[in-house]
């Protein structure tokens, strides 16, 4: 037997190691220490703004996807020749109610390529026509040289009919196969503002948003007087394309010395441990000015611009030196202060452990897959433990969604047809048709129906539902899956999904065992009887509906005959009629014997059907 690893608590852990770094050298074990800590918490800072800038990028791309969804939306009822762009009452009485949720938009409109601009205003509710914008109408002559096209986004420009920089969501629009003109949303800067990632008071991080070499987010952006208005209050119409975007600062007018000296930035060697868990995207720098070095921290976003968009963060870590020096300080103290500082650690150590234990506990029973009680992690000052909390909570929230999910999924599906669909890699929901060779069966209770006339119909429910769960369970238990519930009938294939050679075989213990099934037992206190036929043969597997509600079905003139053989044991007074293929495909084709030769409807010829002999059964 394998020896037991002897394992330390964390607690046990952080108070041995501050007690042996006193004995083993105070002011060694600080000094490297504290450098150990500044480069450990630069590492944590670095991964916390990666996660910022990833929310960050995500919530621009989803807002763009917004704009772009609802343009082509117009774009298409614009096609189709539903309405007309130019009139008044297509903006007001449609446009007006589509973007009422929207209060970051500040317009949207169609420029025509003769220099026209027809659209509405949500703040003031009404019809706009007026001369277009000198880069819109630009683009309106340019985009569509190629027809129809998608919704691009346009980073950023001074729009002058709106008097402010935007960021426009642009798209050719036709009708009749005649180019009107492009559609344009127009997104404020403030409305994009609000995607920076909230700093925390105090923590020294700086976020931004550039285009480019322009600055469109930044803490200081507000005081930016071009961005908002002209020092004599007169409207800003730009004459070149370069005059549009002018008015936004370039990264060194922001008043923002780390932005201003990004020619010196330099990368950071973050180590493999780290580098290897951030994001590829992701670019660490380092500038020094006046002997104070900054962090930067930034990010190329992936979007349909023509123009690059970097989201970023930078901060000092003079924190960490301050801390550093205030500690080598401490050293000098003395033997009175170090026992302080070891009650201190103690009590740290205890403090610090306790949420670790706890995550830790947590994990293991996760790994147990012990979803339904497993404990809610509390939230804690510490914001890194917090933000370990609260993601642990989501993830464990998220799998009992999955589960959940999975549950109801099996009750909607044969669990043959549901795994398929999930080992997919499509999320089409489809099994693709194909052919095979597959035993059906076909299953019907005897008298049912004019019984269900006359009992209660929640009864009826009652009765089937006892039926149904007992006859799938015999019916998956022996491979089968079942396509269809008729009435009070069952249609179930084997060998229709998945590999199962004895199929005829399964097909006829199923049908046995259902037999068995309805004379030993009652159902809502009901005697049934049913009748069964099976048949093997080619048939056509797959998905078959509307786009958005699909069913796994067989078709084939086999499964037809399962039907018909059934309805065949009303008139021979037999219980179970196997097709010929069946009996033909049986491990043991001496079980089945001969019951008659009958002319099958839709046949021009008559074929032998057979019969087994069911012990106990009348």
């Amino acid at each position: 037997m394998a020896r037991r690893q002897r394992r330390l608590s964390i607690f046990a852990v952080l108070l041995s190691g501050v007690l042996l770094s006193s004995v083993g050298g105070v002011g060694m074990s600080l000094y490297f220490g504290v450098q150990t800590t500044i480069e450990n918490t630069r590492d944590l800072w670095i991964t916390m703004t990666s996660a910022d800038l990833a929310n960050a990028e995500r919530a621009v791309e989803n807002r763009i996807t917004r704009l772009a969804n609802r343009n082509r939306w117009i774009a298409s009822k614009i096609a189709e020749g539903r309405v007309d762009p130019k009139t008044p009452s297509f903006w007001i009485d449609n446009i007006s109610s589509l973007i009422a949720s929207e209060t970051d938009i500040a317009a949207i409109g169609l420029t025509t390529p003769d220099g026209e601009f027809f659209g509405y205003d949500p703040k003031t509710h009404q019809f706009l026509n007026t001369k277009a914008d000198l880069l819109d109408g630009i683009l309106a002559e340019q985009l569509p040289l190629f027809g129809p096209g998608p919704s691009q986004t346009l980073f950023p420009y001074w729009q002058s009919a709106l008097r402010q920089v935007v960021i426009g969501e642009a798209i050719p629009v036709f009708q009749n196969g005649q180019y009107l003109g492009l559609l344009i949303q127009y997104l404020t800067l403030p409305g994009l503002s609000r995607t920076l990632p909230k700093q925390e008071e105090g923590d020294g991080r700086t976020a931004f948003i550039i285009v480019d070499d322009h600055i469109i987010a930044h803490p200081s952006l507000s005081n930016w007087q071009r961005v908002n208005m002209r020092a004599d209050d007169s409207p800003f119409v730009p004459k070149t394309i370069e005059e549009t975007t002018s008015v936004l600062p370039r990264i060194d007018e922001i008043g923002d010395a780390v932005l201003a000296q990004r020619a010196r930035w330099h990368p950071v060697d973050l180590g493999n441990s780290i580098k290897y868990a951030l994001d590829q995207r992701l670019d660490v720098s380092q500038v020094q000015i006046n002997s104070i070095y900054s962090i930067i921290v930034t990010r190329d976003a992936l979007q349909s611009s023509a123009v690059p968009i970097t989201f970023g963060m930078h901060f000092e870590p003079s924190v960490f030196e301050t801390e550093g020096r205030r500690i080598d300080n401490l050293i000098m103290i003395g033997a009175a202060v170090l026992l302080s500082a070891l009650i201190g650690a103690a009590a740290i150590a205890h403090y610090f452990s306790r949420p670790l234990r706890r995550f830790s506990s947590a994990t293991r029973q996760l790994e147990d897959g012990d979803l339904r009680s497993l404990p809610k992690l509390p939230s804690s000052i510490v914001t890194e433990f917090n933000d370990a909390a609260t993601s642990f909570n989501h993830m464990v929230a998220t799998l009992n969604d999955r589960e959940r999910i999975g549950r109801l999924f099996g009750k909607f599906l044969p669990p043959a047809i549901a795994e398929q669909l999930l080992a997919s890699e499509s999320d089409a929901g489809t099994i693709a048709p194909h052919k095979c060779v597959a035993s059906i069966l076909f299953v019907d209770l005897q008298g049912f129906t004019s019984m269900s006339e006359k009992a209660d119909p929640q009864d009826v429910v009652d009765t089937l539902n006892a039926y149904f769960a007992d006859a799938t369970a015999i019916i998956e238990n022996n491979k089968g899956i079942i396509t269809q519930y008729q009435g009070d009938a069952i249609l179930a294939v084997f060998n229709a999904v998945g590999e199962l050679p004895d199929h005829a075989d399964a097909a006829l213990e199923t049908a046995i065992s259902l037999q068995e099934l309805v004379h030993a037992k009652q159902f809502n206190g009901i005697t049934l009887r049913c009748r069964c036929g099976v048949n093997t043969g080619e048939l056509v597997a797959g998905s078959v509906g509307a786009p958005d509600r699909l069913s796994f079905t067989v078709n084939g003139d086999a499964v037809n005959s399962a039907a018909r053989l059934e309805a065949m044991n009303k008139e021979l007074g037999t219980k179970i009629l196997i097709g010929e293929t069946t009996r033909n495909q049986l491990s043991d084709p001496s079980r089945a014997f001969l019951a008659k030769e009958v002319l099958l409807r839709g046949r021009s010829e008559t074929t032998a059907v057979y019969t087994v002999t069911l012990d106990g059964i009348d």
